[in-house]
């Protein structure tokens, strides 16, 4: 613990375009993360030009040199297999008081509350830090990835959620596309190896669960990068026992394996579950869960964050994927 309180770092695997994985990065490091260690999951030389000689970023390229020295050659064949291992490694290196496991898609809207809530939980071995999930309203013009509102959860009847969001309701849990568990900080000096959204070997009577949901999920920055993810995990293939997902995550890559073709039935998807109209965000003003304040990532007015920049990156980097599955994007 220093001076000013407890210090805390993030760790995240990352394999998205430079300028995402750069406002992550700076963001983090100008609310108050005395480290952020990105594990570059294929080589990204762009990203490496914009955090060179970055104070705080402890930066790896995890090719076949890294994983000869670090795991004997073996590259663990799932995505969250990597992500697991290179987050217990930043575990185990960090100078800091508490390390924070997420992805690159994921931002803390708060360092000064999260810095205050470190020093509060004295006794706390980890605290899950909420999440809110971004949401388009269809009057957006499009300035910058991360424009837009943020959801929280909610337990809707099947009945009210398919008035609401008609067919799309069956993609949709607790009214997200993605998860509604947020990602867990933990003190760091223990005996654990990192997951995906708690430490495993982890004691439950020592988690604390915070109120604030500090935590800002972009699943998906663009209408093409949440198109390309569904892709890409909708055919995922990788040996041993095919990871447990819930009944929702199955409907949406059910639907892209039967879509896979068609671009425009892919992106009425992707808008279905992914923006509100002005009927839905008046609903979900009403009940509590919209939240309207704007979001810029800080220490960022350099970087090109428009969506055009973005899915041009997009479409140069996921080429292989566009062209497997047929696409015309």
């Amino acid at each position: 613990m220093t001076q000013d309180g407890p210090s805390w770092a993030i760790a995240a695997l990352a394999d998205e375009p430079a300028p995402l994985i750069a406002a992550f990065v700076r963001h983090h490091l100008a609310i108050g993360a005395r480290e952020v260690h990105i594990f570059l999951d294929r080589p990204n030389p762009e990203a490496e030009a914009l955090l060179n000689g970055l104070e705080g970023c402890i930066l790896t390229l995890c090719d076949q040199a890294y994983w000869e020295r670090v795991n004997h050659g073996r590259r663990p064949g799932r995505h969250l297999g990597r992500q697991k291992f290179n987050a217990t490694r930043a575990y185990r290196t960090t100078g800091c008081d508490w390390l924070l496991h997420c992805d690159v898609d994921e931002f803390i809207s708060d360092g000064a509350a999260l810095s205050a809530l470190l020093a509060h939980e004295q006794s706390a071995e980890g605290i899950v830090l909420g999440n809110l999930e971004r949401v388009h309203r269809a009057s957006e013009p499009g300035v910058h990835i991360f424009e837009g509102a943020f959801r929280g959860p909610i337990g809707f009847t099947e009945t009210d959620a398919k008035a609401l969001f008609g067919r799309f309701a069956t993609f949709l849990n607790f009214g997200l596309t993605g998860h509604r568990v947020g990602k867990t900080i933990v003190r760091t000096g223990r005996d654990w190896t990192m997951g995906i959204h708690t430490p495993n070997g982890f004691a439950q009577s020592k988690l604390v669960k915070s109120d604030s949901r500090l935590l800002l999920h972009f699943d998906g920055l663009t209408e093409l990068h949440y198109a390309l993810k569904l892709l890409r995990k909708a055919f995922e293939n990788y040996a041993g026992p095919k990871r447990k997902i819930g009944q929702e995550r199955t409907a949406q890559f059910r639907f892209i394996r039967d879509h896979a073709s068609d671009p425009n039935a892919l992106f009425q998807l992707v808008r279905g579950v992914q923006s509100l109209t002005e009927h839905q965000a008046t609903i979900l003003g009403i009940l509590g869960v919209l939240h309207e304040v704007p979001f810029v990532p800080k220490a960022c007015t350099d970087l090109d964050l428009s969506p055009a920049t973005f899915n041009a990156k997009l479409r140069e980097r996921e080429a292989a994927l566009i062209a497997t599955a047929g696409l015309t994007l």
